[in-house]
């Protein structure tokens, strides 16, 4: 029946994802506007507009396949009042990546409003801001990518190296970066250890965690990717007391809990 086979299927309601994408362009040093700005033309041409009309915050629209997106310079480090990056999950960082991501001079704002309001939609977004994020990470005083809706960290080696898959994988409709947009966490509920997806929600599903998971760290990882990537790609859709098998004969149950789906049993 394929990788993970599925037991209990049901016609679902189309996902409802966020219409807005927004992200986070951490970088090392205050390098200015005029580089960032001449970065992102030699990419993709001519802004749509330019705003300049606060000199410390320039701002520009740029057009990537027809969608907008809004991409501003903020020469200070992201205050913690608005949004503490440092409070993000493991993320894709090493100790030393992560450091330096935090200890950022200033940072780009990009965004995009109004444009996932459908999951294809959403996942198109998705893939041109990858691209976009990709151009700015390209320089070399960027230190990495914080992800809002996931609350993510990503270093720069880390995004590049995704973002490189996603261009030669460009043409591929159902291919996507999932480590760049849904982070994975780790916790307890009660004496269960616990680890999960943070980010499908941005896309209209409920969280992945797996309670008391034997199986090694790095194999739940993957599993989780790959469920994340079979959701947003539109190849699956998890629900409560759906079942599912990642080894044959041992089926594993989908329970819904305030509003994330733990996967309980089969041996995982």
């Amino acid at each position: 029946m394929g990788l993970f086979d599925r037991f209990k299927r049901k016609k679902e309601p189309a996902p409802v994802p966020e219409v807005d994408t927004m992200a986070l362009v951490l970088l090392r040093e205050d390098i200015g506007w005029a580089a960032v700005s001449k970065t992102l033309e030699a990419r993709f041409g001519p802004p749509v507009s330019v705003d300049n009309s606060h000199p410390q915050v320039p701002a520009m629209t740029l057009s990537l396949e027809g969608i907008e997106f809004f991409c501003s310079y903020m020469p200070m480090p992201h205050p913690a009042k608005v949004c503490d990056i440092s409070a993000a999950g493991e993320g894709l960082c090493s100790p030393q990546e992560r450091e330096d991501v935090l200890g950022h001079k200033c940072f780009l704002v990009l965004a995009q409003k109004g444009g996932g309001q459908t999951l294809e939609k959403k996942r198109s977004v998705c893939r041109l801001f990858t691209r976009l994020a990709g151009t700015l990470l390209e320089m070399r005083e960027a230190a990495g990518v914080y992800i809002n809706a996931a609350e993510l960290l990503v270093s720069r080696r880390a995004y590049l190296q995704h973002a490189a898959i996603l261009e030669k994988n460009w043409e591929d409709p159902v291919y996507f970066p999932a480590p760049l947009w849904v982070g994975i966490r780790s916790g307890q509920k009660g004496e269960a250890e616990l680890i999960g997806t943070w980010g499908l929600r941005q896309f209209g599903f409920p969280e992945l965690w797996f309670l008391d998971a034997k199986s090694p760290w790095p194999e739940l990882h993957e599993k989780l990717y790959l469920m994340s990537i079979f959701q947003i790609t539109g190849r699956e859709r998890y629900q409560n007391m759906d079942t599912i098998a990642f080894t044959p004969g041992e089926p594993s149950v989908f329970k819904e809990l305030n509003g994330a789906l733990f996967i309980v049993g089969g041996g995982v």
